[in-house]
């Protein structure tokens, strides 16, 4: 830990980095979206099956991403390895142990990335920061009156509950977003994130649907039965969402992210009408505005 010119100290990339969860290359989809679930984690770290050299990171994202293209695949998800899903594997940004935190939330902010990787003493990826690590020092932190409106996105990709469910992985691709709010009469009653679009039956095409008094299996659009059956955004959105009002604070939504694991809450007004987004990249471009102000 080191030690700035006012006798505070500064945490640095050790102190809230994790070590990575990873698979080699050659494993598969089902692999990925297994570990993904099992400890609760939107990324795992992929590493050459020859030399064990870190190659890329598959997030949630980018499974919903692939979805949103082969929707309609119909191999088994133990057939689709995750070097396909690398094929447009984005550049790996790296980070050693001293790195400040404020470099690291910058770096993100700036490459528009969720996550960093940090190397030992021998350039070896041992550790992971992600941008949760970082608004979990937030939600623990007194930022002073910062309010949610300061950095909300006011710009909301919405859907009603009645829309059909096809559309989800469309638009969380075009808007390159991780979750879409279900609105009725401009109040949110709903949400859906790239995690609900993931695959749980077997093969790539096909959405399980656990409502007790529904149909237990759709298939691409087709009940069990073959029997057509739309398929609704209400039938997957996570009902009642967590909300935050916009003159909530800045360290209230961090609170509310940790303690409830997510990473973004629609913002409302006093009438209980959607006026925004907080996310956890806009929480970190308060920490970057936070750094400088302390640094004029």
């Amino acid at each position: 830990m080191s030690q700035n010119t006012n006798n505070s100290f500064v945490l640095n990339a050790l102190h809230v980095a994790k070590p990575i969860v990873s698979l080699e290359s050659d494993k598969t989809f089902l692999d990925a979206r297994n570990l993904m679930l099992k400890y609760n984690i939107k990324r795992v770290v992929v590493s050459s099956p020859v030399d064990k050299k870190v190659i890329g990171i598959v997030t949630e994202k980018d499974i919903s991403r692939f979805f949103s293209m082969y929707g309609f695949d119909k191999r088994k998800l133990g057939e689709i390895t995750l070097e396909e899903l690398l094929q447009n594997k984005t550049e790996l940004y790296v980070v050693n142990k001293n790195f400040s935190l404020g470099i690291c939330a910058k770096l993100m902010l700036d490459k528009n990335i969720s996550s960093l990787l940090l190397v030992d003493e021998e350039d070896k990826v041992n550790k992971i920061i992600t941008k949760t690590d970082l608004i979990a020092l937030v939600a623990s932190h007194d930022l002073g009156s910062v309010a949610v409106r300061e950095y909300m996105t006011q710009k909301v990709i919405t859907v009603r509950p009645q829309d059909n469910i096809n559309i989800i992985p469309e638009l969380l691709t075009r808007y390159n977003i991780s979750r879409v709010i279900v609105i009725r009469e401009n109040k949110p009653v709903g949400i859906i994130t790239t995690r609900d679009t993931m695959p749980k039956g077997s093969y790539f095409g096909v959405l399980n649907y656990s409502n007790k008094d529904g149909p237990k299996e759709f298939e691409n659009g087709f009940s069990s039965s073959k029997t057509r059956v739309p398929f609704a955004v209400e039938d997957i959105m996570t009902p009642n969402p967590i909300l935050i009002d916009q003159e909530g604070s800045i360290r209230d939504a961090a609170k509310m992210m940790i303690g409830n694991q997510i990473s973004g809450i629609p913002v409302v007004n006093n009438l209980q009408e959607l006026v925004g987004i907080i996310t956890k990249t806009d929480i970190i471009k308060a920490i970057v505005d936070l750094g400088k102000n302390k640094d004029q």
